[in-house]
C-alpha cells in the first residue's frame, strides 16, 4: 500500500455536500487502458477507497480501439463514466464536442496541496488545453530517444554517442558490418517525426493553418533517411505494416547498433538481453534537439455523475510518490517536474535520460487536434507517401508535395 497518499479527498467530498452520499454505497466509474492497469493504481484506489468510507472505483480496463468504441457510444447514450483515460488527441477532440468538464476551478482550488499545471511539463499541460481551459491531466508522459550498444560503438572506436546528424551518419555507416545494421529504422507513423521536428518541420502549421510536408525541412528528413538506407546501406528498408517491435529485436540480439525507441522498450530489453551492454543517449540535433512524444490523459466528462470524486481520484493516481514507483517498477515516465527531480528517477540512468528528453519533445498531431479539425486521413496520406519516399525511392519534394495537397483539401473541407 503506498504510504503517501493520506488525500485530503474524504473531507472536500464534505465540504462539497457529499457527506450524506457517502453514507451508502457510491461507485465511480473509470475506463482505463489495458496495459496500464498497474499494480501500484490498484494500490492507489485501494487507498483512495479507504480514505473515501462508502466509495467504490468500478475500474474497467479495455484495449484502447475497444475504449474508443464504448467511450463513443456512453457519449451518445448520455451515460460516460466518472474518469476517463485517453491516448492522443482524444482531449482536444472531446472538448472540441463539449464533452468534457474543465478541471480549472478545481485546480485553482487544490493548488495548495496539488500543483497542477505548475508541477507538470509545460508540453504535458499543453496536451490537454483547449482555447485557454484546461479539459485534462497528463498521468503518462513519453518519449522516443535513441538508443545505443556501447559494445557496438566502442568497438568502431566511439566512447560516446551522436550527437548531432552528421555523427550518427558516421556512427551508423561505421557500426555496420555482415549481419549487422548501424541503424534500424521503424516503419510505424509515430517514428519518421523526431527526424521532420529536428530538421525545424512540422506536422501541421499553425500560422498557415497547413500540414508541412512539403517543406524544405521535412523533405530534407526523407532524404537523410532515404539515404541511411539506399546509400550508405548502414539501415535496412523497414517493412512496411509491420509489428513495431521488430527494431527493438534486432537491437535486443545484437543485430543493430542504433535505434529510436522510448520508455516502453526498456523491460522487453532488459528481458530479452540482460547482458547487452545499453544506454540511452540525448535526442539527435539537426537544425534543432527535438523529439516526438507520447502519453495518457486524465478527462472527466461533462455529464459525470460525480466529478467531484474523480478529481480526487485523478490526484491518488497522479501523486508522485504513485509516479515513482510505477516507473521504477513498469519504466513508464511522467509528467511531473517533481518526479523528474526524484533522486530515485535520477539514479535510473535509463528513466533519467528518458526524462531529460521530454522537455523538448513535440505531440505530433497536437497542433492540428486543437484546431478541432484532425482527421484519420490525414496521417493516413502522410505514412503513404512516407513510404514511398523511403521504400519506393520516390521523389521526395514531388510526393510530398501530391500528399500535402491531398492532406489540405481534408483539413480545409472541416
Amino acid at each position: 500500500m503506498l504510504k503517501s497518499l493520506k488525500t485530503t479527498g474524504a473531507i472536500l467530498a464534505l465540504a462539497a455536500g457529499l457527506g450524506a452520499g457517502m453514507a451508502g454505497a457510491e461507485t465511480l466509474r473509470v475506463y482505463f487502458n489495458a496495459g496500464h492497469g498497474y499494480d501500484t493504481y490498484m494500490d492507489a484506489i485501494a487507498q483512495f477507497e479507504a480514505d473515501n468510507p462508502g466509495w467504490t472505483v468500478q475500474f474497467e480496463k479495455y484495449q484502447w480501439p475497444d475504449l474508443r468504441t464504448k467511450i463513443v457510444a456512453d457519449f451518445a447514450a448520455n451515460n460516460p463514466p466518472d474518469l476517463l483515460a485517453t491516448p492522443g488527441g482524444w482531449i482536444p477532440e472531446f472538448a472540441h464536442q463539449d464533452l468534457l468538464l474543465s478541471i480549472d476551478d478545481y485546480a485553482a482550488r487544490d493548488t495548495d496541496t496539488f500543483d497542477y499545471p505548475g508541477d507538470w511539463f509545460d508540453n504535458a499541460v499543453a496536451k490537454n488545453t483547449i482555447d485557454g481551459k484546461n479539459y485534462g491531466v497528463q498521468i503518462h508522459h513519453t518519449c522516443a530517444t535513441l538508443v545505443y550498444n556501447k559494445d557496438m560503438l566502442a568497438e568502431a572506436g566511439y566512447d560516446a554517442p551522436p550527437a548531432t546528424w552528421e555523427e550518427f551518419r558516421e556512427v551508423a555507416a561505421a557500426t555496420t558490418k555482415p549481419g549487422v545494421f548501424g541503424f534500424a529504422p521503424n516503419s510505424a507513423f509515430i517514428y519518421y517525426w523526431p527526424w521532420v521536428f529536428q530538421a525545424g518541420g512540422d506536422y501541421f502549421n499553425t500560422e498557415t493553418g497547413k500540414v508541412g510536408l512539403d517543406s524544405e525541412a521535412t523533405i530534407s528528413a526523407l532524404e537523410f533517411l532515404s539515404g541511411l538506407i539506399h546509400e550508405d546501406r548502414s539501415a535496412p528498408v523497414p517493412v512496411a505494416g509491420a509489428d513495431y517491435e521488430g527494431p527493438q529485436r534486432l537491437f535486443t540480439s545484437g543485430r543493430a547498433a542504433m535505434i529510436i525507441t522510448g520508455p516502453w522498450d526498456i523491460n522487453p530489453i532488459r528481458t530479452g538481453n540482460p547482458d547487452l551492454n545499453w544506454a540511452v543517449a540525448p535526442s539527435l540535433t539537426g537544425e534543432v534537439q527535438s523529439t516526438v512524444q507520447g502519453g495518457v490523459g486524465l478527462a472527466i466528462p461533462k455529464d459525470a455523475k460525480h466529478p467531484e470524486m474523480a478529481w480526487e481520484l485523478i490526484k491518488a493516481l497522479t501523486d508522485v510518490e504513485v509516479e515513482v514507483e510505477t516507473s521504477l517498477r513498469y519504466s513508464m515516465t511522467m509528467p511531473r517536474k517533481s518526479w523528474l527531480a526524484d533522486q530515485r528517477v535520477q539514479d535510473d540512468a535509463l528513466l533519467g535520460q528518458f526524462g531529460t528528453c521530454l522537455p523538448y519533445s513535440q505531440d505530433v498531431q497536437l497542433p492540428l487536434t486543437l484546431t478541432g479539425k484532425f482527421d484519420p486521413a490525414v496521417d493516413t496520406i502522410i505514412q503513404t507517401a512516407f513510404e514511398e519516399v523511403l521504400y519506393g525511392r520516390a521523389d521526395a519534394a514531388e510526393t510530398l508535395k501530391a500528399a500535402a495537397d491531398e492532406a489540405n483539401a481534408i483539413i480545409d473541407a472541416k
